[in-house]
């Protein structure tokens, strides 16, 4: 395609509508997958027909695009060519705007695990603290904070390279690393794609700031759709063939760089992005608002999500036990129970963050 082309085309204006919007759907979803995903390890292939399991496997394949959009978020708006930051004012203020807060919780998340330990009185050893902040994920969902920071690391290098390429050079990009990508999970020992280990979330970086700048060939557009709308179910299928075959969970499929996911995240975040939000706000503005205020405190949702999933599973909260198959010990359906048990989760986690939000300095070490 031509420069001109290219230069009819972009920059886009990026604004806060369509992200804010992006930002809440990944936020619950994400929060969705955490209520359902304990049951996926539990996998029994004398019985591969539990709907526990089902009920991981379906909300994981539905859901499964929700953490690749927040990447998509942050390549689509700092790799913008139009910002103008010099490389150390870049990284102070981004790496600072996450790893304090990240910081804060991990040592509330790193109490909340030795709990037991402090009641009882036997307080861990430090180097396996040590170990476990530094060396291991100190809680299942906070691995993506050194990602994204790894990420920040690498963007005043891809600026240069977003600066300068045309849209068939980020095409090309975006087509080596997931190729290369899915190859070194599906076929590990596949010729050289063992030794370009570094791709990964830099193709779904690179890839927010292609989609959020260029709309899909319109001739593409409906068979991506068609194709994306497929991929749950393909997903669910082929992670309970797999897992049969192997005798145990199997989350191949889950992976975020296989072909199905990188259909599903291409497809919807596209299509959210070049959505008029505008109307849809003029037309439910409470809703609207709803949306912008939930936005600005999903970092901090994102943070204390996975720590009301077990207060509410243990009961800490007035012996309420609630899960996906028991809403405050009342048994539901799996299936059906894992909404209502979100639902509750986000509220509680919304609303806990904006109290916290009204304490002096709490945006900076707390979101």
């Amino acid at each position: 395609m031509s420069d001109s082309i290219k230069t009819a085309e972009s920059p886009r204006k990026f604004t806060r509508l369509y992200a804010d919007y992006i930002r809440s759907f990944a936020a619950m979803a994400v929060v969705t997958i955490h209520s359902t995903g304990s049951y996926l390890t539990a996998f029994n292939p004398a019985d591969n027909m539990d709907i526990h399991w089902w009920t991981g496997n379906i909300y994981c394949s539905l859901l499964r695009w929700a953490t690749p959009f927040f990447i998509l978020l942050s390549g689509g708006f700092l790799l913008d060519p139009g910002r103008h930051e010099s490389t150390a004012p870049f990284l102070k203020k981004r790496i600072t705007r996450v790893l304090l807060p990240f910081a804060f919780w991990t040592v509330v998340y790193t109490l909340y695990q030795y709990r037991e330990s402090f009641f009882s009185g036997q307080w861990p050893e430090w180097k396996e603290v040590f170990n476990r902040i530094f060396f291991e994920d100190v809680y299942y969902h906070l691995w993506f904070v050194p990602m994204i920071v790894s990420l920040y690391l690498l963007t005043p290098v891809f600026r240069i390279f977003i600066r300068h390429a045309h849209r068939q050079d980020i095409e090309y990009f975006l087509g080596i690393a997931f190729f290369i990508t899915a190859m070194q999970h599906l076929f590990p020992g596949f010729f050289i794609v063992e030794y370009v280990g570094w791709l990964g979330y830099i193709g779904f970086y690179v890839l927010g700031y292609y989609l959020s700048t260029y709309r899909l060939p319109e001739r593409w557009e409906k068979w991506i759709y068609a194709l994306a709308l497929l991929m749950p179910i393909v997903t669910a299928i082929g992670t309970w063939f797999l897992s049969v075959k192997k005798g145990a969970h199997d989350q191949s499929m889950y992976i975020y760089f296989s072909p199905n996911v990188v259909i599903m995240v291409v497809a919807f975040f596209s299509w959210l992005r070049w959505r008029d939000w505008s109307a849809f706000a003029d037309r439910f503005p409470r809703f609207d608002r709803f949306i912008h205020h939930f936005a600005a405190l999903s970092f901090g949702v994102y943070f204390i999500h996975a720590l009301m999933l077990d207060i509410l599973k243990n009961g800490y909260i007035a012996q309420w036990h609630t899960t996906t198959e028991v809403f405050f010990n009342h048994p539901v359906y799996p299936l059906f129970g894992a909404v209502p048990q979100a639902l509750l989760v986000l509220a509680l986690s919304y609303g806990t963050i904006y109290v916290m939000s009204k304490l002096p300095a709490a945006n900076k070490w707390l979101m």
